[in-house]
């Protein structure tokens, strides 16, 4: 009986060793946007993108959506520089349905935690079809990004693609670097 005891104190020792603590973690990596490239299918929609840099890095956008949006498909890329610039590497590549995404964000990692922050800074639609309106979202901050550890410090290529049936209507590519910062008081981890 003592030993079978001494055996349940093991594995929870054990346990509480192995477990992460999310305290522990002395960095975090988060993207900083230096500019982007936007073209967009004015019979659907109108785009606009501003990055403000300085002591935090953030974004403005919106879309003014002319036309309803059915069953929208979006295609995200997200490329790494691997060779200081002479080689990107793309960490991601998913085409999706945008509607069954918003349904369950959890279909695309990457995609919640862009979904997260934006819903956060303006009136995003959640439901499906899209209704004519103008969406704004201001002061995006990219810091509050919780981008995974792993991802090295490099510079970045993020495409956002979103077409309807066969007809492309959004097309955004975003230039910017991955910074690993120290988890402080401050900056939250």
């Amino acid at each position: 009986m003592a030993a079978l005891r001494m055996w349940k104190v093991s594995i929870i020792f054990l346990f509480a060793i192995l477990l992460p603590v999310p305290s522990t973690r002395l960095y975090k990596v988060i993207p900083i946007v230096t500019g982007v490239d936007l073209n967009v299918n004015l019979k659907y929609l109108n785009s606009s993108i501003q990055v403000h840099t300085g002591t935090e890095n953030k974004v403005d956008f919106s879309i003014d959506l002319k036309t309803p949006i059915i069953e929208p498909w979006i295609n995200i890329v997200a490329w790494v520089d691997v060779a200081s610039g002479t080689l990107l590497a793309p960490i991601q590549n998913k085409t999706f349905n945008f509607c069954k995404f918003l349904r369950n964000p959890s279909l695309n990692r990457l995609g919640q935690i862009l979904l997260r922050e934006v819903k956060r800074s303006g009136n995003a639609h959640l439901n499906c079809p899209f209704l004519p309106k103008l969406y704004q979202f201001r002061g995006i901050s990219t810091g509050a990004l919780h981008l995974p550890v792993f991802l090295p410090e490099s510079n970045f290529v993020f495409d956002v693609l979103v077409s309807v049936k066969d007809e492309q209507v959004y097309d955004s590519r975003w230039y910017g670097m991955l910074k690993r910062v120290q988890c402080t008081s401050d900056v939250r981890c």
